[in-house]
């Protein structure tokens, strides 16, 4: 079973069905799982059909897939429940302040006036776990996989969901700066795990940053804001989890694979480019690329 992981997708259309394309083709010789590790959602254009698209698939099951929510899915979930006891929201709201407005003009887009659907998103979306323990280790520490900060009591609560829209899930899909005075203890690293998370967009070619002395690798590659018109943000990992080691591959909003690394936890060894086309021939050649852009007066929509 090869196991992957990629972060922050953000309704990014292009990164994401480049992702699954690649994936439905190895699926084809090899079991695979994918982990999402959070912010699946908001900012891009395409949220609500990516949304949508993932949630068809985990329910065909064509690949396991894992979803583990982030701080904008506990925004929707916020949003939503207000709803459900009748609260009246007005669309200026936090939820949509943080690029929500796009999941929700284009679920209503899609949906209408079925509030039953509606109901079934959100259901989807608030019963999305915080983290996940892989069984792999690096630097003979296990990988824990959360959004912004891993939690130290692993075990007891390893079943908690972005429904539970407690302190502990706040700090968890939250959590930017390492502060030793928060409850729980969270902090984006942690000394007993090696941990993988997303939330903080990077610049870096590779689309990911690795702190040693906080024992973490952030893979947020900038999606959030690559959708948002800051296009030098054009670079993310696609993880693969090995014991020892991870696989690093780069993608582009072009359906590319850029860059390819091997990375131990001491250091990244870069994959040559001939090595690399062992990868790229998994691309789908198929898949349609919708150019962004920024207008004069500053909103964002694809080229005609």
């Amino acid at each position: 079973m090869r196991k992957f992981v990629i972060s922050d997708i953000h309704g990014d259309g292009n990164v994401y069905y480049s992702v699954m394309g690649y994936l439905d083709n190895i699926k084809k010789k090899e079991d695979i799982t994918l982990f999402i590790n959070g912010d699946l959602i908001d900012r891009g254009l395409e949220s609500a059909e990516i949304l949508l698209d993932l949630k068809k698939r985990i329910e065909d099951n064509v690949f396991k897939i894992v979803y583990l929510g982030g701080n904008h899915e506990l925004l929707m979930h916020q949003i939503y429940e207000r709803r459900k006891k009748n609260i009246v929201v007005s669309y200026d709201n936090v939820w949509h302040d943080n690029g929500g407005w796009a999941t929700e003009y284009g679920l209503e887009n899609i949906f209408g006036d079925d509030k039953e659907k509606y109901l079934d998103v959100a259901n989807f979306i608030s019963n999305l776990k915080i983290f996940h323990m892989f069984d792999e280790k690096i630097l003979g520490k296990n990988i824990v996989l959360v959004h912004a900060a891993c939690p130290v009591d692993i075990v007891c609560n390893s079943n908690t969901c972005i429904k539970d829209d407690n302190s502990f899930v706040n700090y968890c899909v939250w959590t930017r700066e390492i502060d030793p005075f928060i409850p729980f203890r969270c902090k984006i690293g942690n000394d007993n795990y090696f941990s993988i998370v997303g939330h903080t967009p990077n610049d870096n070619k590779y689309g990911y940053v690795y702190n040693k002395r906080e024992n973490y690798l952030n893979i947020d590659g900038g999606c959030s804001m690559y959708v948002s018109g800051f296009f030098s943000y054009d670079h993310v990992p696609l993880v693969e989890i090995n014991d020892s080691y991870l696989k690093i591959l780069t993608f582009n909003n072009n359906n590319e694979i850029i860059y390819g690394n091997y990375f131990d936890g001491n250091k990244s060894i870069l994959i040559d480019d001939k090595k690399l086309d062992d990868d790229r021939k998994y691309l789908n050649k198929n898949i349609l690329i919708k150019k962004l852009m920024k207008f004069d007066d500053n909103t964002i929509g694809y080229e005609d």
